[in-house]
């Protein structure tokens, strides 16, 4: 029997769909500008369009929020789409946690939109390209590549250093000596000798800088 395929997209879905990612982008910069106390106003007079477009998407700013979590987890992820099969988890970790600066170097608003929203920052640490910073912490620790286990308060000082390197280079700082150093003192804080550290953490900057 011969296999029906599904209509294509109408041109109509076609242009909701990128209306709708309009808005959503739209969101996101004066978010990233605002804080979360941006108005309808604000966001439509980014997009260019009527309050009568915004509602025929969302039904309020909070749907819209819910919305723009998955629109920049997936961005996110988009940007870090390399996917590291090191068998090694400290150049995993490495790697992964070199990507996230990039992000911020190249996409500064995007960072700060992670910064200002709670349900950003959580998804991208339980479904996102995040989250599999615990699991080489875990894959670290058991395979004796790392002397910190991998609890609550190692994932928080990972974490919150990540995200403080990620804001300074959001708002301006841009040496690649900068990422290096971050990357570098958190593999030494895992347990990496300080040599292989420092090695570790320039290839890693070096290679997602060059998008290897």
């Amino acid at each position: 029997m011969m296999r029906t395929l599904p209509a294509p997209p109408s041109r109509g879905h076609k242009k909701r769909e990128r209306t709708r990612h309009l808005l959503l982008d739209a969101a996101m910069v004066v978010l990233a500008d605002q804080g979360d106390g941006f108005s309808i106003a604000d966001l439509t007079a980014e997009a260019g369009v009527s309050h009568g477009t915004f509602y025929n998407y969302f039904a309020d700013r909070e749907e819209l929020l819910e919305a723009l979590v998955s629109h920049t987890v997936t961005r996110f992820a988009v940007r870090m789409a390399d996917q590291v099969i090191d068998i090694d988890p400290a150049v995993r970790f490495a790697r992964i946690s070199a990507s996230a600066l990039n992000v911020a170097l190249t996409e500064p608003q995007m960072i700060r939109v992670v910064l200002r929203v709670d349900g950003v920052q959580h998804g991208l640490l339980d479904e996102g390209p995040l989250a599999h910073l615990r699991q080489d912490l875990t894959d670290g620790f058991t395979s004796g590549r790392f002397s910190s286990p991998p609890d609550d308060g190692t994932l928080d000082v990972v974490l919150g250093s990540l995200l403080l390197a990620a804001r300074r280079i959001a708002d301006g700082e841009d040496a690649m000596a900068y990422r290096c150093s971050i990357l570098q003192r958190l593999l030494q804080a895992l347990g990496i000798p300080e040599p292989e550290a420092a090695n570790l953490a320039l290839d890693a900057v070096v290679d997602t800088a060059s998008g290897t």
